[in-house]
């Protein structure tokens, strides 16, 4: 038997995510994701790099831009794959592929041959999703490869990062492996922590988001200087504004400053949301009963929200009346809503801006976190100074390497691949493994090249 790890992206980084598997003749492909910046080359899998390689079985972990939006490109190199996914994950691709296929056309168009971006059309993306396979959580599923010598079973584990994400055991021949994908241990306030099987398992393939970070601050303390910061600001009679992430951070923070209104911390102000995170709203409330859920039922779309329009972002309430404003993109990317509002936060000096989710170091929502009060600073393609108040929280879907470091103690792999990190991430991480289970096989990935998880045998 032979198996064989390849990384097509998200080697050392978190990019076009996609990791691929070659497991006694049977391909498989785990995750296909869009690079969040890069619109190179690069922005897709490198799936030149597989040469005749096999390739059966495509496996998306849940739906964010960087794990599933390049499924389209990959399907359209490799037609014959068998998507499979969770239900909620299929469900949200429909807003994902469309919301991401809009802006990709005229991005990258010069970069790509025109014939490779034709699974972005409307269309083609609704006929392509039809192919998209359900499997529920914890249910085997068994599929052997054109070219397989034994059948591979694969199962979904809640991976408590966002609804519908899954970490992935896979199994072949008695070898077994463990993908987290993007995993969480911690609760959040809308989805509970991962379920993940703790036995042993002869590889580890984990992410490594955090794991640069000794001691990531707890949910309470945050929430403690986030609802200070939010009091302070409407004290000032000004607005708050939170770039998000449409999925998975929007949901969470509409629940959780919801709670903190119930509960007496911040008044009670007008909280508006908009963009494409409403339908993801509703997404997340056909799932209430069925998908782990912190408060089984409960559903976002019942918090009272204003619509945030895109033709009343200079002119909305929220500029005359102390408000919260969650508004997408959660990097302030030009031209999204987040980046037209802090421009009018920007001469507000009683306004705020809170920052949480992670910043690329190219982004203008890291150039605005790390600039100074009434100092220049470029935003997007100006120049800009600001009077408003910014903040920084770390409300983080990833799990702490602390966490990691447990799962790996636990189910003692022989190996473990540490994926989705920058470099001193994934060495850190490393690191601390090697120190906890010596002896242990570790390896951190470079892009397209193959490292073989067992010899032949």
């Amino acid at each position: 038997m032979n198996a064989e790890l390849i990384m097509l992206g998200g080697a050392e980084e978190i990019g076009a995510n996609c990791c691929y598997l070659e497991l006694d003749g049977t391909g498989v492909l785990i995750d296909a994701g869009l690079h969040p910046r890069d619109r190179t080359l690069r922005a897709f899998p490198d799936v030149d790099a597989l040469g005749d390689r096999p390739t059966d079985v495509l496996v998306v972990t849940h739906a964010h831009t960087d794990h599933i939006g390049g499924v389209p490109y990959v399907m359209r190199r490799h037609p014959h794959l068998r998507p499979v996914m969770t239900h909620a994950t299929r469900d949200l691709s429909h807003i994902v592929l469309h919301n991401g296929a809009r802006l990709l056309r005229s991005e990258i168009a010069t970069a790509f041959p025109k014939h490779w971006l034709e699974f972005y059309e409307r269309e083609t993306i609704e006929a392509l999703r039809q192919a998209f396979e359900a499997v529920p959580y914890d249910e085997p599923l068994r599929f052997r490869g054109y070219s397989g010598r034994s059948p591979v079973d694969l199962s979904f584990h809640w991976a408590g990062h966002i609804l519908g994400s899954a970490s992935v055991s896979l199994s072949v021949k008695g070898f077994s492996i463990l993908h987290t994908a993007d995993v969480m241990m911690s609760d959040q306030f809308v989805v509970p922590k991962a379920r993940l099987p703790r036995q042993h398992v002869d590889v580890l393939i984990t992410e490594a988001t955090n794991a640069a970070t000794e001691d990531l601050p707890t949910y309470a303390a945050e929430t403690k200087r986030l609802a200070g910061f939010i009091n302070e600001i409407a004290g000032r009679n000004g607005s708050v504004l939170i770039p998000c992430f449409a999925m998975g951070k929007l949901q969470e923070m509409i629940v959780h400053l919801h709670s903190l209104m119930r509960r007496g911390s911040i008044p009670h102000l007008p909280i508006y949301s908009g963009g494409i995170g409403v339908r993801i709203n509703k997404v997340y409330d056909q799932y209430c009963y069925s998908d782990p859920m912190k408060r089984p039922g409960f559903e976002v779309s019942d918090v009272p929200q204003e619509r945030l329009r895109r033709d009343e972002l200079v002119r909305g309430d929220f500029m005359r009346e102390p408000s919260i404003v969650l508004a997408p993109s959660g990097m302030m990317n030009t031209g999204t809503m987040s980046h037209t509002l802090a421009r009018e936060w920007f001469i507000r000096p009683n306004f705020g801006i809170g920052f949480i989710g992670y910043q690329d170091p190219d982004s203008p929502g890291h150039s605005l976190l790390t600039s100074e009060t009434k100092k220049p600073f470029d935003f997007g393609s100006t120049r800009s100074r600001r009077v408003c108040e910014v903040e920084r929280f770390r409300f983080s879907s990833h799990a702490s390497r602390e966490h990691l470091i447990e799962l790996a103690q636990d189910i003692r792999p022989s190996t473990v691949v540490i994926t989705h990190g920058d470099s001193g991430a994934c060495e850190s991480l490393a690191l601390a493994i090697h120190e906890r289970l010596p002896g242990t096989r570790i390896i951190i990935p470079r892009h397209g090249v193959s490292y073989t998880l067992l010899g032949d045998v």
